[in-house]
């Protein structure tokens, strides 16, 4: 699971974002949250799903999907082995229910995997949260499920008259990780929309260096910058018209999708179609300053 950290400086106002892997519930957000806020000066938001909307957008993508097939393979395969255990309650109602239990020595065999390697997670997760003097989820689960798992081995080992749960611990861990892949999947819908508004921004811009119009990236701009943008291209970044008289579509910005006249002195905003004519313009808000990027922030937080 990733996060993002959101930390404010009082004194001089600066936002500064990180991206978080590790964090599994709403306890780890709020115990960070509480511990970075006892630092003077910082005012930290802990967004359990947000994404960071920067150059490492791709590579976070890329990673991320790549747990996910893991996490989704491990969780095809726990459905496997947990199948059976629960299956064979269904054949254990009526006078002659427990002669249709499954040999506990497969039972055993069944749930060790699922408790061991699949269930390894909650152990990590549950580790780390009690070194850091708190408790979480993985806590519970993996506290639950080894005490069925454990009670059960002990039964089936020293083969005690008792019942076994190999397939409560089982089906815990499996129906907890569908919720993890059912939460990522819900995650993956969110980043998918932050994603249509970035492609919306150019990649490159037409900047004016020495007097020479240059193609560079957009990323490279700053601001006070001269840029153009021509007919039927995009604004690359928040700015004001020098010069030129032409009209915009700010429909991406205000749904009208009337075109808004501009001329000398009027505001153009990054992402926005530039109709007719040829605008020269001066960068007055690029990469997390713009409007756009400002509209990704908010979309992340909600």
């Amino acid at each position: 699971m990733s996060g993002s950290d959101r930390q404010v400086s009082e004194e001089t106002g600066r936002v500064v974002e990180f991206s978080i892997g590790g964090m599994t519930c709403a306890a780890c957000s709020a115990r960070l949250e509480k511990v970075l806020n006892r630092n003077p000066g910082m005012q930290a938001n802990v967004n359990l799903a947000a994404e960071r909307d920067g150059q490492t957008r791709e590579r976070e993508k890329a990673e991320k999907l790549k747990v996910y097939r893991n996490e989704l393979r491990r969780f095809w395969i726990s459905v496997a082995l947990t199948l059976p255990l629960v299956g064979q309650m269904f054949f254990m109602f009526g006078e002659h229910g427990h002669q249709n239990e499954l040999p506990r020595w497969l039972q055993l065999v069944l749930a060790t995997p699922v408790q061991f390697w699949i269930g390894w997670r909650f152990y990590d997760g549950g580790w780390k949260a009690l070194r850091g003097g708190g408790a979480n989820m993985d806590v519970l689960v993996a506290l639950g499920t080894s005490m069925a798992w454990g009670f059960s081995a002990v039964v089936t080992l020293l083969a005690l008259e008792q019942h076994v749960y190999f397939e409560g611990g089982a089906a815990v861990i499996t129906l907890v990780l569908l919720g993890k892949l059912l939460e990522a999947s819900a995650k993956a819908r969110t980043s998918e929309a932050i994603e249509a508004l970035i492609r919306l921004q150019p990649k490159t811009a037409c900047v004016e260096r020495d007097g020479q119009w240059v193609e560079v990236a957009v990323d490279a701009l700053m601001p006070g910058d001269i840029f153009m943008v021509r007919a039927g291209e995009s604004v690359p970044v928040d700015g004001e018209v020098v010069d030129g008289d032409s009209s915009v579509n700010e429909s991406m910005l205000t749904g009208e999708s009337m075109p808004v006249g501009k001329q000398a002195g009027d505001k153009v905003f990054a992402a926005t179609a530039n109709v007719q004519g040829a605008l020269r313009c001066r960068a007055t808000g690029v990469g997390e300053q713009t409007l756009l990027a400002g509209i990704i922030r908010l979309v992340g937080e909600a």
